[in-house]
């Protein structure tokens, strides 16, 4: 998932069920509630019993306590020794849907330029300013799609990756996001994108962990980086105040 937070509903604090867990345990386990939420989140919104007390270490939480937040407020579901979270699967969905969605405008844009737009409608002056602008910008992406592939020693595949990412427009359409760069170097930044191998399932993962490469993954890769990690020795350890750091054990 693209997407690396999830909404936190503006009323959660009224659910009965955070009462309940907010008059037996306070805000300590309201806190712990949320930071298991972001830890569900992170690992596919699944999460086992067995790795309650690394869990709890990671929340810098007594593991009797997060024990009791899991399994005793009908707050997550528990099934085969893991716990998920329902609420958590409506946002998943939500950002599955819109990435889905994302995929298929950047392709139908990539299609589209391969073709050149006239429009020859000339009834209005308003339609001669759409028309105006609509070659503007129809223009230079097609101007940016030759300059990338005039570069030599890349990929078609890397190429066409590249301009779906750089050429996705702002909101009001008047430009492109290369075009919102204080500086680009199409022919260092493709260079470095086909090094880098992003979107690539075979990719490389840098040996240490890149708080910096972490955020430019989406959560499909960053899971696959996060067992590279792990595989390595490395050991997460979560607190409120810095987030989710990785140590070498």
């Amino acid at each position: 998932m693209k997407k690396t937070y999830f909404n936190h509903d503006s009323n959660a604090r009224n659910d009965i069920r955070v009462i309940k867990l907010r008059s037996k345990l306070g805000y300590e386990g309201y806190g712990i509630f949320w930071g298991i939420l972001e830890l569900l989140f992170s690992e596919e919104n699944k999460l086992c019993i067995e790795d309650y007390d690394s869990l709890a270490f990671g929340l810098q939480c007594d593991v009797t306590i997060l024990k009791q937040v899991v399994e005793d407020f009908d707050l997550f579901v528990i099934e085969n020794n893991c716990f998920y979270s329902k609420r958590l699967y409506k946002h998943i969905e939500d950002i599955n849907t819109k990435s889905k969605k994302a995929k298929d405008s950047v392709k139908k844009r990539w299609n589209n330029t391969n073709v050149i737009q006239t429009n020859n409608d000339s009834n209005t002056s308003i339609s001669k300013v759409k028309v105006k602008q609509s070659k503007s910008i129809v223009k230079r992406i097609e101007d940016f799609k030759k300059s990338i592939h005039s570069i030599s020693g890349i990929s078609d595949e890397d190429k066409k990756d590249f301009f779906l990412y750089w050429t996705e427009k702002n909101k009001s359409g008047t430009k492109f996001r290369a075009e919102l760069q204080k500086t680009f170097d199409v022919n260092l930044r493709l260079k470095r994108w086909a090094t880098n191998g992003f979107n690539k399932s075979n990719s490389k993962f840098p040996e240490h962990y890149d708080e910096m490469y972490d955020k430019k993954l989406d959560q499909t890769k960053r899971n696959e980086y996060y067992k590279h990690l792990k595989n390595l020795g490395y050991k997460s350890i979560y607190s409120p105040n810095a987030g989710t750091k990785w140590i070498k054990a």
